[in-house]
């Protein structure tokens, strides 16, 4: 019985930890993809239950990780 409630404990805790983390950077623009077309590159960010879109024109090749350059 000790084992099943050990291995509960475990599993719940792990999925608690896994949540936080994707909360956390959905928070801070870590989830992101681009999209390039002609000169224009294109980022798409996740934040929290939202998409947001930026473009940028000749000047960037990358997208910014977080997004404090918005």
């Amino acid at each position: 019985m000790e084992r099943a409630l050990a291995v509960m404990f475990l599993g719940l805790t792990l999925v608690v930890i896994t949540f936080v983390f994707y909360l956390q950077a959905n928070a801070i623009g870590l989830l992101y993809w681009r999209s390039f077309q002609g000169n224009e590159l294109t980022c798409y960010y996740y934040g929290g239950l939202s998409l947001h879109q930026v473009t940028f024109h000749d000047s960037q090749r990358k997208c910014p990780m977080t997004r404090e350059s918005w």
